[in-house]
């Protein structure tokens, strides 16, 4: 949408060019007066735009007009035209907050809008203090409302159900092997080769050959065919970073993730993970450096 009102904007410079050789204060036109003529050819241009990208499709033209309605009939000063604009910025900014899981109270925007921009001046220093309110309060309510949302994913039949099928998937697998451990954070992990040397810390970054895979055995992603994949350790789950720092050089161990150290209850749903999902690492540890 943003492409197409850049586009209306710029056929105003087109369109004045009609009038370069007019005399006078205004351009004698034909009976299609020039005003219905514009009106007519920037609708052409915005609708045949619409046709041909559908992520600039309008779900109402209707709802559409009526935006351009206020904004022609309020015969505005370019100031009011100004104010119009970062209002309309604003908008989407709290929009898009909105849809982010904030509350977002618009009357009460506006008048703190009016109190802090009718002042007569503001200092170098209110406006820090300002800025830093906002920022603070905006990463709580981002904190608050992530704990809600993450709340409510847990507590879906989708995610109750796969805690319960983890579980029982640990306890057989743990039933048939005894060498297999649970640390204290609940992963679970078969050390198959320790490895020699030191362990990473959590904060190291790893060279490494894994595969995962869901607890039915399909394959989800794996660094075989790619070669040995290296990445800091704090850009990975949980328990695939607890996982590797069990091992030193050369180390080789199966990890069984349970959803909590794995993509949570959200899961990966565009790389096939369901929510609160087990998954199995099957990792090799080449080197690392701290």
């Amino acid at each position: 949408m943003k492409k197409l009102i850049m586009g209306a904007c710029a056929l105003f410079a087109i369109a004045a060019t009609s009038c370069g050789n007019c005399g006078g204060d205004k351009c004698e036109t034909s009976a299609d007066s020039l005003s219905t003529a514009y009106g007519k050819y920037v609708a052409t241009v915005l609708f045949d735009e619409l046709s041909r990208f559908e992520d600039n499709a309008l779900d109402s033209k209707t709802d559409f007009i009526k935006g351009m309605q206020i904004v022609f009939a309020a015969n505005a000063s370019n100031e009011t035209r100004m104010g119009m604009q970062v209002a309309l910025q604003m908008l989407g900014e709290i929009q898009q907050m909105e849809e982010g899981g904030f509350e977002m109270d618009k009357k009460a925007v506006l008048n703190a809008y009016k109190n802090t921009f009718l002042a007569d001046g503001l200092e170098f220093d209110q406006m820090q203090t300002t800025s830093s309110e906002f920022q603070r309060l905006y990463s709580k309510t981002r904190e608050e409302a992530a704990k809600i949302q993450e709340e409510k994913d847990a507590n879906t039949p989708e995610a109750i159900e796969n805690e319960k099928i983890a579980e029982q998937f640990l306890a057989e697998v743990r039933a048939e092997n005894d060498n297999v451990k649970v640390s204290e954070s609940g992963l679970g992990y078969l050390i198959e080769t320790p490895g020699e040397g030191e362990t990473p810390s959590e904060n190291a970054t790893v060279t490494v050959h894994y595969t995962g895979k869901h607890i039915n055995g399909e394959v989800f992603d794996t660094s075989v065919e790619r070669g040995p994949a290296k990445f800091n350790l704090q850009g990975v789950v949980p328990g695939f970073r607890e996982g590797l720092t069990l091992l030193a050089k050369g180390g080789k161990a199966t990890l069984y993730l349970p959803g909590k150290l794995a993509y949570g209850a959200k899961g990966q749903p565009a790389a096939g993970i369901a929510p609160n999902e087990m998954l199995i690492f099957e990792v090799e540890l080449i080197d690392f450096s701290e």
